[in-house]
Parts: C-alpha cells; structure tokens; sequence
C-alpha cells in the first residue's frame, strides 16, 4: 500500500491523443470531486498530440518511466504489455478502457470501466454527466481530440452513434469547429519532417501475446503516405531491429491512407508474410500488403492475427 496521499492517473505506453486527453479530462473531472490526482503520461507525446495540447493552450501531463507502490489509474489500455513499468509493484484501483480484456490483474476489486465506443474520451464525457460535473470548455477540446483521434473523425469501424453524438456536444461547449479541427489534427500527425524512422514504426506501437506467441503492430496514420512510402526500405531495416530489440516473435506495422481509408501492411519477414495470407485477402508486393478499407489496429487487424495465430504452435 503506497504512503502517498495522491493517485497516478496514466494512460499506455507509447501514449496517443485518446490516452493523454482522457488522463487529463479524469484528472479534472477526480479534482472536482474533491479527490488527490496527479495526470501522467508513460511517454513522449506525438505530434498530433502535441498540436492539440497547444491548440487548446494546455500543459502536457508529467512524464513517468516507471511506478513504485503508488496507487494508478489505468486509463485506455489493461495489458501489462502496454503498461508503464513497475505496474506489477503498483497498486491498481480504477480502469476505463475501450479494448478487449487483457492480463492485467488486481489483489483487490476494483472499479473497472470498459464499453465497446471508438474512444476512452466518450466513456470520460459520459462520466462527467454522470457525476453531475459540467464540461469545462478546455477539457471538452481535449475530450473532442480524443475522440477525432481515436475514430478517425467518425470514420473508424470502431465508431459508434454514441462517439457521433458526444463529438458534436463536445463541439458545442469548446466552440471548436470539428471538421477544420481534426484536419488541423491529421495534419500534425502527418508530419514526418522531425521523425525518425523509428518514431514512425514506434509512436503508436502496441504489443499482444497469443498462444504464447508475441507479436508487435506500430501504427502510423497519415493525409500522405507516399511521403512514408518513400522509406520502405529504411522501415523494413527497422522493423528487423526491433523484433530483435524486443524479443518478439513477429512483428507487423500498419501504414494507414487517412483520406483513402486503406492501408498497407509491412511484413518483415517470411513469417509474417505467411501469417497475412492467412488470415487477409490484400495483395502483396514487395513485401507490403495492401489492405483496402482497414484502418483499426483493434478491431481490423489484432482478432484476425490472433484468430490465426490460436491455430499455430510456437516454433
């Protein structure tokens, strides 16, 4: 049991827009009603993140590399995988989430919050109302981000007529208008100019296990793609470096057409490559498989890796 009076409210490594907007927006909502928070975030912030923060003209969370017996708040993950360090020394006492059940485990009950909408954001603002709490404007700009990053402006599979209705209310109070924000949004994420190829592979980059096997998906959403098309070669190196890095099985990375709705799949090796023809139908040139109408890592891409991947044995 931690002797600090204050809670760590963190979202996952390798944090997005939904994952710091919601840490910040619970951290307002906790503070209201009186109780001891402190936001975190378990990672540098990307670009699109970083445009939305200083749009909205509001201090990023402070920066964690690791937990010792605090008491957290998990907020847009529960994957110990996606968790930041020291986790299994923490006191777990609350999750929200929006993704599947993972291996994440508590001594003690505790509040878990997860519902099947396209944005940890939507599940925040529900809370709000529910605690009878108004949405400050500030804090319905950063819950707007959330969402328009997470749903890819309601154009994800995973969006919901509930993330529609809660985008146009959020709208309202931050008197932002959407469309012009989420462009402004998709544009900062676009840029590459000061990225690395490792920081385009690896700042949206998740792990899972399945059957023991443990695979990678780093994710990159762009209005330009030929502009990451140009590094293909540079990208395959990479990816190579960082199944060796990690320890991992396979790996996989995910270039998303924001615009187009498509993607394109990088296969690092012959056993992802075999792996994809099983389980998707895309074509496959030089070792790029080109994925039409599938942006969702979570709802697209992980059940049909893991659904082919429950079939084989680990080698």
């Amino acid at each position: 049991m931690s002797t600090k009076s204050s809670i760590i409210i963190v979202g996952h490594k390798n944090p997005d827009t939904d994952s710091v907007a919601s840490v910040l927006a619970y951290s307002n909502l906790k503070t209201k009603l009186g109780e001891n928070v402190e936001p975190a975030i378990a990672g540098p912030l990307n670009n699109e993140t970083r445009f939305a923060l200083s749009y909205l003209d509001i201090e990023p969370p402070k920066l964690i590399e690791s937990l010792g017996q605090e008491r957290v708040i998990l907020l847009d993950h529960n994957e110990l995988s996606q968790a930041v360090a020291g986790i299994n020394d923490a006191e777990i006492v609350e999750i929200i989430d929006h993704h599947k059940i993972g291996d994440i485990q508590t001594e003690l009950p505790i509040l878990y919050r997860a519902e099947p909408v396209g944005s940890t954001c939507t599940i925040l603002a529900k809370l709000f109302k529910e605690k009878g709490q108004n949405i400050e404007k500030k804090i319905a700009g950063l819950l707007l981000a959330g969402i328009i990053s997470d749903t890819l402006f309601l154009n994800s599979p995973t969006t919901t007529e509930l993330d529609r209705k809660t985008l146009q209310e959020l709208a309202a109070i931050a008197e932002i208008e959407p469309k012009e924000f989420a462009q402004k949004m998709f544009e900062a994420k676009s840029d590459v100019s000061s990225l690395t190829v490792k920081d385009i592979i690896g700042g949206d980059y998740k792990e899972f296990e399945c059957n023991g096997i443990k695979f990678g998906v780093g994710v990159f959403e762009t209005l330009c793609p030929e502009k990451v098309r140009e590094l293909d070669a540079e990208i395959f190196r990479e990816l190579t470096e960082l199944k060796k890095e990690k320890s991992i099985k396979l790996i996989f990375f995910l270039l998303v057409d924001i615009i187009k709705q498509e993607s394109f799949m990088y296969l690092a090796t012959s056993e992802e490559m075999n792996l994809c023809k099983q389980g998707f139908s895309g074509e496959i040139k030089d070792k790029v498989m080109f994925l039409p109408g599938v942006v969702s890592r979570k709802k697209q891409v992980i059940p049909i890796l893991e659904g082919v991947l429950a079939g084989k044995r680990q080698s």
